[in-house]
């Protein structure tokens, strides 16, 4: 049986109602939550790692799939994607508002930085091939909407007339053919086995310049389905550019430099991975969305000529993540026959939470080793009672149990010096304050039973939402490795749900997994900075005491030491950028606690599933700035 959820790119899926089926409007509205009314005016650099949902949504805004889903209004296709459409302003009234078209960056583009010729021209090609290529591709989405060329009009600006008789904008064919000989023409060069001489290029391919982008402003177009006859709607022309880390790097800068231009008219979004952005300019887009999430001031980007769009969140913030997540889940789930057969039409009713207590072996050896730890430390039954008295009553046996040991080591670590006391002399009162334990002593208590007996902690929806990062695509791998295992129990004829056991072993499996593939720069720096983190937060949350309850997941350096170690070494700050973009740490800065404002570098979930440790923000290690070189292979030796 297929698990969708292992194949999902949705740049492979040519028809569009399949692949509005398929999209959930949650991420649409992630996507334009802030800066809303920029996104479209402005260069927009989307930055994401591969996987993360940039191709979708720019799918999604290409005029074929919103004229999809316009036309098919009255069969409810997908009304909630219709509706968060217009809401963030890409449908009116039922008619697109863009003419969007993704173009994917392919090696002919970068080929043109491979020819013999002056920067200028260089330069000059790839922005005519750039525009020949959008404008085919802008009829091309006509067409895929069987809108008849009769009834397009081209609409240039009022200072462009020369510009409109060369590229005869009078006539929506003579416009498409103009542009279909520029990107021959530049076809031809670049693919020439011997490119030709820079004169005779000039002289045989190409000799003029193409500037389409910044003197149209729209199409016009006639008898659109949902409309009265002969009305016209006009459609904002939109230029998706696609894989751009694909240029070389001087051309992704120049091809930058250029769509910031104030004076183009199209709306243009730059998609691209981390690795081209600036690490400056990548941490302070993180910075804004971190500042944006927790209510304060936007930052220093605001004005700019060009917005860094992320598409993660910059956070573990489950409450916006999780309809997100369930609601693609749950489309991938119908796509599965054998659920569909058995009426499963959510993954929630699939993950067992219910059966992950300990064997009655494994809590008499607990039993014991309390009964020891209360002898050691000569603490009454009253004592050990009253402490007991703390923990809820709704804790199954084993979590009491734990909870219990950590409050009596607490207990321990806080009694005057045993050697004082007589032999036989017992404390029959506690000194710690006399309140209920928080949830999170459970919690805690849980993380060191996993430890110390394999218990199973990493399941249930919500483990599975916080083991996602924030992340579409992490989820979506993640949940595959369930659904693998959920497949495989039905082949052989058993109950379609998963215990807290093979849910816990499934996604820490993946989690190695995808570690194991880590292939991105830095890599191997990156691998040892996440173990020496790791290890330090092992040691301190499997202290008898737990004196972080839940345990840490990341270390802390003051705010001003961070930015100045980023601002003197280009290497940490490089080694760094990588781990922030592919989720190996999570950049959390200005974080206040205890008075001062910290940097927080937190373990990804993903390797803190495969060190154990806990997936919630909160527990850290203070540290310095010579605390963090030495946990950097470059700094260690």
């Amino acid at each position: 049986m297929d698990n969708p959820f292992k194949k999902r790119r949705t740049e492979l899926i040519a028809d569009k109602r399949t692949l509005l089926s398929l999209i959930s409007p949650t991420p649409v509205n992630e996507f334009f939550r802030s800066e809303k009314s920029e996104l479209l005016e402005k260069l927009t650099m989307v930055v994401g790692t591969p996987g993360c949902g940039k191709t979708t949504i720019a799918q999604i805004v290409e005029f074929e799939t919103l004229g999809t889903l316009c036309i098919s209004q009255g069969d409810q296709l997908n009304d909630s994607l219709m509706d968060a459409l217009t809401y963030n302003g890409l449908i009116l009234n039922g008619v697109p508002v863009l003419m969007g078209h993704r173009l994917a960056m392919s090696t002919n583009f970068r080929g043109i930085w491979d020819l013999p010729y002056s920067n200028q021209t260089r330069s000059a090609l790839l922005r005519a091939f750039v525009q020949s290529k959008a404008v085919l591709g802008w009829f091309r989405q006509l067409e895929g909407m069987n809108v008849s060329l009769t009834d397009v009009e081209i609409v240039m600006g009022g200072n462009a007339d020369s510009l409109a008789v060369i590229t005869g904008a009078d006539s929506p064919a003579k416009f498409r053919q103009y542009a279909r000989d520029i990107e021959l023409a530049i076809f031809k060069i670049v693919t020439a086995l011997v490119p030709p001489a820079e004169g005779a290029m000039a002289a045989q391919f190409l000799n003029t310049s193409y500037d389409v982008f910044e003197a149209l402003k729209y199409f016009k177009i006639r008898n659109w389905p949902t409309q009265e006859a002969d009305a016209w709607v006009n459609l904002r022309p939109m230029i998706i550019i696609d894989d751009a880390h694909e240029l070389h790097p001087a051309q992704f800068l120049e091809l930058r430099d250029w769509l910031k231009t104030k004076t183009i008219g199209v709306s243009r979004w730059l998609m691209c991975r981390p690795d081209v952005v600036a690490p400056e300019d990548y941490r302070e887009a993180m910075t804004r969305e971190h500042m944006y999430e927790e209510g304060l001031a936007p930052g220093s980007t605001k004005g700019r000529d060009y917005l860094i769009k992320l598409m993660e969140l910059g956070s573990r913030d489950a409450r916006r993540f999780k309809p997100i997540a369930t609601d693609i889940a749950n489309r991938y789930i119908a796509g599965i026959p054998e659920f569909s057969r058995r009426s499963i039409r959510d993954i929630r009713n699939t993950l067992d939470v219910g059966s992950a207590t300990l064997p009655d072996g494994q809590i008499k050896q607990l039993r014991e080793e309390i009964s020891k730890l209360a002898r050691d430390s000569r603490f009454s039954d009253t004592l050990v009672n009253t402490i007991g008295g703390r923990i809820p009553s709704s804790a199954r046996e084993d979590e009491k149990l734990a909870a219990l040991r950590i409050l009596l080591n607490r207990e321990r670590n806080r009694t005057p010096q045993l050697g004082l006391l007589g032999d036989d002399t017992e404390i029959g009162e506690p000194v710690t304050d006399e309140k209920m334990a928080a949830t999170s002593l459970i919690d805690g208590g849980r993380i060191q039973l996993m430890r110390q007996f394999e218990r199973p902690y990493y399941y249930g929806m919500d483990k599975l939402i916080a083991a996602s990062n924030v992340n579409i695509e992490q989820f979506i791998r993640l949940t595959g490795s369930l659904v693998d295992e959920l497949l495989a129990r039905m082949i052989r004829g058993n109950s379609p749900t998963l215990t807290p056991r093979s849910q816990h072993k499934a996604l820490i499996n993946q989690a190695n997994q995808t570690m194991n593939e880590w292939d991105f720069p830095y890599n191997s720096s990156v691998r040892i900075l996440v173990h020496n983190i790791a290890t330090r937060c092992q040691e301190i949350t499997l202290r008898p005491n737990a004196p972080l309850t839940l345990g840490a997941n990341a270390i802390g350096v003051p705010q001003d030491e961070m930015d100045r170690v980023l601002e003197r070494s280009e290497r940490l700050t490089r080694i760094l950028h990588f781990a922030f973009a592919y989720k190996a740490l999570v950049f959390v800065p200005q974080y206040k606690c205890k008075g001062k404002v910290w940097c927080l570098l937190e373990l990804g979930a993903l390797p803190s599933m495969a060190y154990g440790l806990r997936l919630s923000r909160g527990g850290f290690i203070e540290d310095t700035l010579s605390g963090l070189q030495s946990l950097t292979p470059e700094f260690s030796q």
